[in-house]
């Protein structure tokens, strides 16, 4: 229970070390700002539908399997999704590295828990 508390409060305390030193933020041209929150909803919605059949099929007599490139487009999205700034050519700063790299954990668990309620 400790490392998980210990994990939260160095992120914290790593974000808010990192606000204090602003960056020069650029901002994607107007055109791509659409784009991140469009790869946001297909990959919540592909991965909430495989955790959804996944857990349920723990139970069902019948289960349901989507077809396996359900996983291949969430897992083309989420990367997408994570390649994003480098693809807006946003700036390569400390605090877009920490940020992604903290967001790229999230993604990652609910990417692994899918694949294994899946299989």
């Amino acid at each position: 229970m400790a490392v998980p508390a210990l994990t939260v409060l160095y992120s914290i305390g790593l974000l808010v070390a990192i606000g204090r030193h602003p960056d020069d933020d650029s901002t994607p041209h107007a055109a791509l700002t659409a784009i991140p929150n469009v790869l946001s909803a297909v990959f919540i919605l592909l991965s909430s539908f495989e955790v959804v059949t996944g857990w349920a099929n723990r139970t069902a007599t019948h289960p349901i399997k989507p077809p396996p490139i359900v996983f291949v487009v969430d897992v083309v999205a989420a990367g997408a999704l994570l390649a994003y700034p480098a693809l807006a050519g946003l700036p390569n700063t400390r605090r877009h590295r920490v940020l992604l790299g903290l967001f790229a954990l999230p993604v990652g668990a609910i990417l692994s828990l899918a694949w294994h309620l899946q299989h």
